[in-house]
């Protein structure tokens, strides 16, 4: 009976060494992968409550974003199975009117960052070259000599600063506002 029992015993004990190997050797879950940012209008006004869609476009999926009517922030937690290194993500954000879309390539860099991509988003508003946000594009007293005295302060919208769309504010632009005011030359903000 004794040796029965012994048998019964380190049958049980195999028993259990066979299923903690069986754990040991399962993969670890995987990280988790945090999409998040802050959605704007070009002046730095908050959106509040954005709407804000991403689509993986490598594998059609769409995240399940979570937004806030109090805070202009988004927040999508997934896990890095589901997104790789060199997935093209589309981003559209919007308030129920204007919006932005943009896509944004995922880099080996922003997988090793503790699974952390963060993305703003910036829905551009107002008028193309009125820099001080009045409602117009003005001369002397205004858009113009801000823009011409421009030296790297804060404007109101930078956004609308750049006239040119060629993702500088110089001096070019405020001769192109001249150019707008008294010659119809178009402005063309990106």
């Amino acid at each position: 009976m004794v040796k029965w029992k012994s048998i019964v015993v380190m049958l049980g004990v195999l028993a259990v060494f066979a299923a903690t190997a069986v754990v040991a050797t399962a993969t670890e879950p995987p990280t988790p992968f945090h999409i998040y940012g802050w959605v704007k209008y070009s002046n730095g006004t908050e959106v509040l409550g954005p709407n804000v869609k991403i689509t993986n476009l490598n594998t059609s999926e769409d995240y399940t974003v979570e937004t806030s009517a109090s805070y202009s922030y988004y927040l999508v937690i997934t896990s890095s199975n589901n997104v790789s290194e060199g997935n093209a993500l589309y981003f559209n954000a919007s308030d129920d009117g204007n919006s932005i879309n943009r896509t944004v390539t995922v880099t080996s860099g922003n997988m090793t960052d503790g699974g952390l991509f963060e993305q703003n988003l910036t829905i551009k508003v107002g008028i193309c070259g009125d820099v001080n946000c009045d409602g117009y594009v003005t001369g002397y007293d205004s858009d113009l000599i801000l823009l011409y005295l421009y030296k790297g302060y804060s404007l109101e919208d930078e956004w609308a600063a750049d006239v040119n769309a060629d993702g500088y504010i110089t001096g070019y632009d405020s001769d192109l506002i001249l150019l707008y005011l008294y010659k119809g030359y178009e402005l063309r903000c990106s």
